[in-house]
């Protein structure tokens, strides 16, 4: 006999369900641990997670230096730690030679503090008078300044500078007669350049790549849909559940997945590594995996209450995580190793991406077994009555008065008997016929068929043929399997 190679043996029965109630307490610890280091954030860090500049704002540059400027990655973050960039970060761009991208929360708009600063010190500018000073809402790069008289530029200039709006003044575009200037702010890019230019050498910086700034108003939307897509995801992957399965499953489901994505922004908390747009992409990355992961579950568990309705559901639940067991640590492993590669080798928002994977790969793999199945069985003994499935007392009633059977086609196969239902009308009939006024049991039959006007009615005689068949099977008493019937009579 050929043998294949089983990380889990054949035979397992490792007792989930009565381990539940230890495991559900760890959740329980993990999560307070959780919310505890966000509230220790909060007091000692002034922010609950250590927001990117995704969304706390901030701005991104990426600088190309000299082939001969010999400057290390370690000696730009000190650079930017003595030129004042408090929380600043420089990394080596992969597959580029000599480039660095740098991360700074400073941008390079200017706040309505400022701005008003601005336009009190160019209000007193001599050879034109201002008429206008327009400085949008905040996270803009320009002013626009409207004058009764052409101003000189580099005056202009000299002026917003010493006021702390550094920046190059141009013309606007505006109506005949009007004298518009147009103010570009200095980006964070100039900026960095000039500074590095100035801790290092001139030439240092050969020129800027890219610069992008996030202002603090889009880092709060940006807060806002990250949050609303996860609560979509979890909303809509509810439902799908609902749907596939029915109501016991789907609280479990999506208990399961809250408490996954709850661990991963713990252990975020807790590292207090940058939680960015890419880690909310690992969140949905994770949810997605972990119901993939229960559904698989529930579908074994609904298999096997489907074989045996009569049995336990405790039994049966544990019987069918034991079954998944394997493929369940199978698909993680070879999931986990990816991942840990790239946590491993890779660097910056890649390693942090994959970080989170972890965590969500190792919570997700146990809340299947330990969370989203103990709720299924409280939910499905709390308001279900602990039945192995819904339909089991309509089959029953089936069983017992024929209704259902008797408003059904022909056609139709019965699943309690495995025939159709015009096999076990025919049959009934047969049955009345061949044992007429010698088998007091089907003259029974007969008689329950028999309507006033002398007819057969078919629903009455096969209710009373059911009841016979019960009757034979040992008094009515209900064996665990209803598909082994005894034909009438064998």
């Amino acid at each position: 006999m050929q043998k294949f190679f089983e990380l889990i043996p054949s035979g397992t029965n490792f007792n989930f369900v009565k381990n539940a109630k230890k495991f559900i307490l760890l959740s329980i610890v993990l999560l307070i641990t959780s919310i505890g280091a966000m509230i220790y954030n909060g007091a000692t860090h002034g922010s609950v997670l250590n927001f990117g500049i995704d969304f706390q704002g901030g701005s991104t540059v990426r600088l190309a230096l000299k082939q001969d400027a010999a400057v290390e990655v370690q000696q730009v973050r000190d650079a930017l730690e003595t030129l004042g960039y408090q929380g600043a970060s420089a990394l080596t761009v992969p597959d580029a030679e000599n480039e660095v991208l740098i991360r700074v929360k400073e941008v390079h708009s200017i706040d309505p503090a400022q701005a008003k600063a601005c336009e009190d010190a160019i209000a007193g500018y001599d050879k034109a008078k201002l008429v206008a000073f327009n400085y949008p809402p905040e996270g803009s790069s320009k002013i626009f300044l409207k004058f009764d008289a052409q101003p000189i530029y580099g005056e202009v200039e000299k002026i917003l500078e010493a006021a702390g709006c550094e920046g190059k003044a141009d013309k606007g575009t505006g109506k005949e007669g009007e004298f518009p200037v147009e103010v570009s702010l200095i980006g964070i890019g100039a900026k960095l350049q000039e500074q590095l230019d100035a801790h290092f050498g001139a030439g240092t910086v050969d020129h800027i790549v890219s610069s992008e700034t996030v202002g603090a108003k889009v880092g709060n939307q940006l807060k806002r849909d990250g949050v609303q897509s996860l609560l979509y995801a979890i909303g809509f992957i509810f439902l799908y559940v609902m749907l596939r399965f029915d109501l016991r499953y789907a609280p479990g489901g999506i208990v399961a997945l809250a408490h996954d994505a709850l661990m991963v922004v713990g252990a975020f908390a807790i590292t207090y590594k940058e939680f960015n747009l890419q880690t909310i992409a690992a969140l949905l990355t994770v949810v997605g995996y972990s119901i993939n992961d229960t559904i698989v579950v529930f579908d074994r568990i609904r298999e096997r209450v489907a074989l045996n309705r009569e049995g336990d559901i405790e039994e049966i639940t544990n019987t069918a995580l034991n079954e998944t067991l394997s493929r369940t640590i199978l698909t993680s492993t070879t999931t986990m190793i990816v991942v840990l590669s790239i946590w491993l080798i890779g660097s910056g928002p890649i390693k942090d991406f994959a970080f989170a994977l972890i965590i969500g790969l190792l919570v997700g793999t146990y809340s299947s077994l330990f969370i989203a199945s103990p709720l299924f069985l409280w939910i499905n003994k709390r308001f279900y009555g602990g039945e192995g499935h819904l339909l089991a007392v309509e089959r029953e009633e089936r069983a017992g008065t024929g209704t259902l059977l008797g408003s059904a086609s022909a056609e139709e196969v019965d699943e309690i008997s495995g025939k159709t239902v015009g096999e076990i009308r025919s049959e009934a009939r047969g049955e009345i016929g061949a044992g007429e006024g010698e088998d007091e049991g089907a003259a029974e039959v007969a008689d329950a068929g028999e309507t006033a006007g002398g007819s057969v009615d078919d629903d009455a005689m096969v209710k009373k043929l059911l009841e016979k068949e019960r009757e034979a099977d040992g008094g009515g008493e209900q064996r665990s399997s209803r598909r082994r019937r005894r034909r009438p009579g064998a």
